[in-house]
């Protein structure tokens, strides 16, 4: 059973949901899946997209700027499921691998950690 600790909330076309997001050597992972625990889980990542600052001496540092995944982002996940993938919430079925969702998930509007 899927486990709600540390999860969020998201409702879409009248369904709840659990997801979590957790960064995973520079990517972020991120699962999803109907609160009844019917449907197939979703999961996914994205890149970070954060801006590498040159230290001078031939080494880089991140900026802490990575994208932070909200109910925006996953919204956008779950309605791509669903219509390029015909992801049905109330199917018992395998997990929906989405792979890298970069190119396929606008995310250049996403939030960032203030500094």
């Amino acid at each position: 059973m899927r486990s709600s600790k540390g999860s969020h909330r998201i409702v879409v076309r009248d369904i709840e949901y659990r997801w979590q997001a957790k960064g995973d050597d520079g990517n972020i992972s991120i699962g999803i899946w109907p609160k009844d625990n019917v449907g197939a889980y979703i999961k996914g990542g994205f890149k970070y997209h954060e801006t590498w600052l040159n230290n001078g001496d031939g080494s880089y540092s991140s900026k802490g700027d990575q994208i932070v995944v909200t109910n925006r982002i996953i919204l956008r996940i779950i309605e791509y499921a669903i219509i390029e993938h015909h992801y049905d919430p109330k199917v018992k079925e395998t997990d929906l691998n989405l792979k890298m969702l970069d190119e396929i998930i606008k995310w250049d509007d996403a939030v960032r950690p203030e500094r």
